[in-house]
């Protein structure tokens, strides 16, 4: 193994910190402790008594398998009855930011422990979110290569417009994006041809989001894990009646949405949407892009087209063009939960906070809100940058301070002793032979004092210029700083930010093909009096995790 994998809980802000500490400040605004087994027993017994075989059937109609032993559980969740875990994302290219993995691998490993514990089928889905028309965030990623420096890759748009991501198509450049990112993987392991077939489906002419969702699907080949699409056309369907419902109820909703909101803040937290006064919780996709439905009198409108509709023409756009309306942060958990017997989401920092603004929407549904687990967090670092970060004895923290404030920073650190002994030495002569200097001056005139003492400060100036310049020169000699500190940074604080909200994984997996699994191992699901698990785990027995053992990549 080369690479050390450090797997945590999830930090953010301070409702999430406090929701994990199991403060009952921050849970009043949550349905359930995310490490309370009790919860998810009662959440069972809610999408039990929603969910009957018809449901199941729906739900299983809108779900795509990954494996032969996927299908196989599929069918007796249907038969039988049971439960899913869900978690999700927007398309990013070539499968975005690493944490999106670490969501999926966290969604697998809780279903794990919850069909263990509940004595039921517990199916984890990954939902592509394809209706967000974020093409700013879905179009890129980043990588470090070989030689330590952070890549960036970047598609441009083919459409105009703020279409989702189910409809943007990719360009001819995709090819040349692949061809460096694969040259980047290269560098960094013997399994770039394997990766190669995995990311088959970045291709010209493909969408953003499909290109994602099949490279999900081959990366995740035989882990038995469900996909979805929001924009797939099953999950359209079902999904219509609870569209409907917010368009007949959007004043009330954004109401109850905005005094959660409210709540939140006199609690002394924030809202992670800010509400819009008329505006509906539902996407028109339209001859301007995808917009946000506003309310305009009886009738409905999508400003930028410039169209109006009254409430039956919607309700006949529902059932005639499902895919033509979706909804938005707010009503997608909604959605999620009306299709899906969901008991649990696995999330990010936003998405757990989400939960707590829009749980009146979930009770306006009639449906109680799933928990809301935190994904882990994970850092991958290599060997020999693990090496250099020791020589360097840099912290996290300073690691994600500005790149030329940390260079700054490292090179006083390590600045020869000789030279900072005489830098030191010309401060104290200069400071005092001034001193010396003024006392001397002062008794033929006492105001020399004030014109000495400033030629000594600046004279101090210029000496601190000198050290300056000294230092400045020390940090293109030194090798730690010219080489082996942005190495390092690049690999732990890219962009002065968490890694795994910056760097693709596939390069690490290229260098270590049974990542996927060495991640899993360590991502441990215990409910044990409301304490967050701990980083570190053990392997899981033998046929828990729903995963070839040490899988390579295909």
């Amino acid at each position: 193994m080369t690479l050390r994998i450090d797997v945590g809980p999830l930090s953010g802000s301070r409702l999430l910190e406090d929701y994990l500490a199991g403060s009952p400040r921050a849970g009043a605004f949550f349905s359930h402790s995310p490490y309370d087994l009790r919860a998810f027993r009662e959440k069972l017994a809610e999408v039990g008594g929603r969910f009957g075989r018809a449901e199941r059937e729906t739900a299983a109609a809108a779900v795509h398998l990954t494996s032969p032993r996927a299908a196989e559980r599929l069918a007796r969740f249907v038969e039988q009855g049971g439960a899913m875990v869900t978690t999700g994302q927007q398309a990013g290219l070539f499968t975005g930011p690493m944490y999106t993995i670490h969501k999926i691998l966290t969604a697998v490993r809780l279903a794990e422990a919850l069909e263990r514990e509940l004595g039921v089928i517990v199916l984890p889905v990954f939902w592509t979110a394809s209706e967000d028309h974020d093409f700013e965030e879905a179009s890129h990623t980043y990588a470090v290569d070989g030689v330590g420096r952070l890549q960036h890759f970047a598609v441009t748009p083919t459409d105009p417009r703020r279409v989702p991501m189910s409809e943007m198509r990719l360009g001819a450049e995709v090819d040349d994006v692949l061809t460096r990112f694969r040259e980047c993987v290269a560098l960094e392991g013997d399994a770039s041809s394997d990766l190669t077939a995995v990311l088959a489906a970045y291709r010209p002419g493909n969408t953003v989001a499909g290109a994602f969702r099949e490279t999900i699907a081959r990366l995740f080949d035989g882990w038995d894990l469900l996909l979805t699409d929001a924009a797939d056309p099953a999950l359209k369907r079902a999904s219509a009646p609870v569209l409907l419902r917010e368009l007949e109820n959007a004043a009330e909703h954004e109401r109850l949405v905005r005094r959660r909101t409210e709540e939140l803040e006199a609690a002394g937290y924030s809202g992670q949407v800010k509400v819009l006064s008329g505006a509906t919780n539902v996407f028109y996709h339209g001859p301007a892009g995808r917009e946000r439905l506003a309310r305009a009198g009886d009738g409905l409108l999508a400003r930028e087209a410039r169209q109006r509709f009254t409430r039956e023409e919607i309700g006949a756009r529902l059932r005639d063009e499902p895919a033509s309306l979706s909804p938005n942060v707010f009503l997608r958990p909604v959605v999620e939960s009306s299709v899906f017997p969901t008991l649990a989401y696995v999330g990010g920092p936003a998405e757990v906070a989400y939960f707590a603004q829009v749980a009146p929407l979930f009770e306006a549904y009639g449906i109680q809100p799933p928990i809301a687990y935190p994904r882990f967090s994970a850092t991958l670092v290599p060997a020999e940058v693990e090496a250099k970060a020791a020589e360097l004895g840099l912290d996290e923290e300073e690691l994600r301070r500005p790149e030329h404030e940390l260079a700054s920073l490292l090179a006083e650190r390590r600045l020869p002793a000789e030279v900072r002994a005489r830098a030191e030495e010309l401060r104290a002569a200069l400071v005092d032979g001034f001193g010396r200097l003024m006392e001397a001056a002062g008794e033929i005139d006492a105001n020399l004092h004030g014109t000495i003492g400033a030629r000594r400060n600046h004279a101090l100036l210029q000496a601190a210029a000198a050290e300056r310049k000294v230092l400045a020169h020390w940090k293109k000699r030194d090798p730690a700083i010219a080489r082996d500190l942005p190495r390092v940074r690049n690999h732990l604080a890219p962009l002065g930010e968490p890694q795994e909200r910056v760097l693709n994984l596939l390069p690490f997996l290229a260098r270590q093909p049974t990542l996927l699994h060495d991640l899993a191992a360590r991502m441990e699901v215990r409910f044990a009096g409301g304490e967050p698990p701990p980083g570190e785990a053990e392997a899981p027995e033998a046929g828990a995790v729903h995963a070839p053992a040490a899988t390579p990549i295909s």
